[in-house]
């Protein structure tokens, strides 16, 4: 039963219908044989019989003619003279012959010209009165047996009732050149074989209709099992149907179809089935980034599903449209647990995202050392292979998924990319949203003059930045900054030139401090700079001197012929040596910068005790 289910379908319609014909054959066909068979040995046994029986009657009719010729042979010779009176007693004997109890049998004496000369009963009269083509026959009859003296024939005649069928045995009494004939009346014979050949036919017509409905019968039962078997397939079918109706209206559903067979429905039902839990997964993995915090949250899920899929080495690159730089996002991701050392592409699309094929085509990238697609791809000359996949966002491409496998594994890379492909798809809106909100957060927490962090940044910031200097029981430098008269540039060379100063100050402090440092555009042209993990007061103090004195010697050109330089003073406090308190501390910088704009501006001072007069915490 379990290799039924389990063959083809085009093998099972065939199997059934080869079974109906089998059924049909052995059922119908075959009983049909042998009703006939019996029928044929019914009927020779029948007509065997009707054939003994005819002959021994046959046999009879003649001894009798005989055993006639005979007694009237005997009876002419007794009679003596005169010969009138011999042929007289031959026609009364013949006339009254009694020797017979079988009414089927007539006599009659005829001479040779035909003519009737006596008969016993009367049906050789009626048969002579009735037509005269009956005469011509007994004629044809007597002459025949005048040339061979003794005949039996069979011979129908005509009489009011139709025609009827007599054996005739003739035979010459020679004595009175006579012609003894003797009729034996066949109707009862035929009626006999009549009756047969119609119970024949009855016994035929009742075999056919047996079979007919012993055929019907079979073939009901095979179409029935053909309907099991259909109901069962259609019914599959229209669960899938409407597994895929409820796709189509609800998106995705989790219940699986039961996949009894293993033919085409049942492959056709599991991979309905590998294909709903796909899409299930793809549902989840999209609702676990669409819950994710921020876009490094989502990278990291990205990372993890490249690890699923069995990829373990593998980058992210993010586009960066508005810097027209790219971004090797494997370090700030996930740290050094996937970061790839050396970076598997080459620098160079770093700084120029044009570089990257897969960013300027747009599309999947395979290469090999035998198709070396990329020539930014660094992993040719060990013989690896690799695959990057855009994410497309807004049109453009928004991150490159890059992965490296050794040969061995290209046909993994291969069947893996469409599935792969689909999940990319399926998260980049969720990337693009992520991204968006990231963009978003980093306006409002950027001053979009000089792209410097504002004051709302370090309101947020304030919490982490002190407990981690906490933590690691270090020094904060916090040093506030504020442009030597910088109101009588905007009132001299207008808003401007000021706009103008300002962002160049920002780019001297970029320029003179480290990565890790904090620069905040604190208000107006007030900055503030954190300078995390000060070893002591001379470091950050030659910090900011550092500041001063490159903005000092900084020669701003503001147009082909106007040149300015402006100077600045600082004011310096460290956090936590001054105080516990960050804002204090932010407080004692500035204070430290009135003190240095006091002092004669263009200077560095550094906060003391004495400054602050107030007996309470700021």
């Amino acid at each position: 039963m379990q290799f039924f289910r389990d063959v083809s379908l085009r093998v099972k319609l065939l199997g059934i219908y080869f079974f109906g014909l089998i059924m049909l054959g052995v059922v119908g066909y075959g009983l049909f044989i042998y009703t006939e068979v019996q029928n044929y040995y019914t009927d020779k046994s029948v007509f065997s019989s009707q054939g003994r029986y005819f002959q021994e009657k046959s046999f009879r009719h003649m001894k009798y003619t005989m055993d006639l010729h005979g007694i009237l042979t005997r009876l002419y010779s007794a009679a003596g003279d005169p010969a009138n009176n011999k042929e007289n007693i031959v026609k009364e004997f013949i006339s009254n012959v009694l020797i017979l109890s079988d009414d089927s049998y007539s006599f009659a004496i005829f001479d040779f010209n035909g003519s009737l000369v006596a008969a016993n009963g009367s049906d050789f009269k009626k048969l002579m009165e009735s037509n005269s083509e009956n005469r011509t026959k007994l004629n044809g009859l007597i002459k025949r047996a005048f040339e061979s003296r003794m005949h039996g024939a069979f011979a129908d005649f005509t009489s009011e009732s139709g025609t009827v069928s007599y054996f005739i045995n003739t035979m010459y009494f020679e004595p009175l050149d006579y012609y003894i004939l003797s009729l034996d009346k066949t109707q009862r014979t035929e009626e006999n074989i009549d009756a047969i050949l119609h119970e024949k036919r009855m016994r035929i017509i009742k075999s056919v209709v047996i079979c007919l409905i012993l055929g019907l019968a079979a073939t009901t039962v095979v179409v029935g099992i053909l309907y099991t078997y259909l109901k069962g397939m259609t019914k599959n079918i229209n669960r899938i149907t409407r597994s895929i109706q409820d796709l189509g209206s609800a998106g995705i559903i989790e219940t699986k179809l039961e996949a009894v067979n293993r033919d085409e429905i049942g492959r056709m039902i599991a991979a309905f089935n590998d294909y709903l839990q796909k899409r299930l997964n793809m549902e989840q993995f999209k609702q676990l980034i669409e819950e994710d915090k921020n876009i490094y949250d989502v990278y990291v899920r990205v990372f993890g599903l490249l690890n699923s899929f069995g990829f373990h080495d593998f980058a992210i690159y993010e586009v960066d449209e508005a810097k027209n730089k790219i971004n090797y996002l494997n370090h700030e991701v996930c740290g050094d647990v996937c970061t790839l050392e050396p970076m598997p592409c080459s620098d160079d699309i770093l700084i120029s995202p044009e570089e990257c094929r897969c960013k300027r085509l747009a599309q999947t990238v395979f290469g090999s050392a035998d198709f070396r697609a990329c020539p930014k791809f660094l992993g040719y000359e060990t013989g690896r292979k690799h695959m990057c996949m855009p994410i497309i966002i807004a049109g453009s491409v928004g991150e490159v998924v890059h992965v490296t496998v050794k040969p061995e594994n290209e046909e993994m890379l291969k069947n893996a990319l469409p599935l792969l492909q689909d999940y990319l798809k399926n998260a980049s809106p969720v990337i693009e949203s992520k991204k968006l909100l990231k963009n978003l957060r980093e306006t409002t927490l950027k001053d979009p003059l000089t792209g410097l962090n504002n004051r709302r940044f370090l309101e947020e910031y304030t919490e982490i930045l002190t407990a981690d200097t906490k933590r690691r029981q270090k020094n904060m430098g916090i040093l506030m900054c504020d442009l030597d008269y910088f109101k009588k540039v905007n009132d001299d060379l207008g808003h401007e030139t000021g706009d103008r100063v300002l962002q160049i100050l920002a780019t001297i402090m970029k320029g003179s401090v480290r990565s890790s440092d904090i620069i905040i555009r604190y208000g107006g042209e007030e900055f503030l700079i954190i300078i995390k993990d000060a070893e002591d007061d001379e470091s950050v103090m030659s910090v900011a001197e550092k500041i001063r004195q490159n903005m000092e010697a900084h020669e701003m050109r503001i147009s082909p012929n106007v040149t300015l330089k402006k100077t600045l003073s600082i004011g310096v406090s460290i956090f936590p040596k001054d105080t516990e308190n960050f804002w204090q501390a932010i407080k004692f910088a500035d204070i430290s910068l009135y003190k240095a704009k006091e002092a004669g501006r263009n200077r560095v001072m550094r906060f003391t005790k004495d400054m602050w007069t107030h007996d309470t915490e700021y």
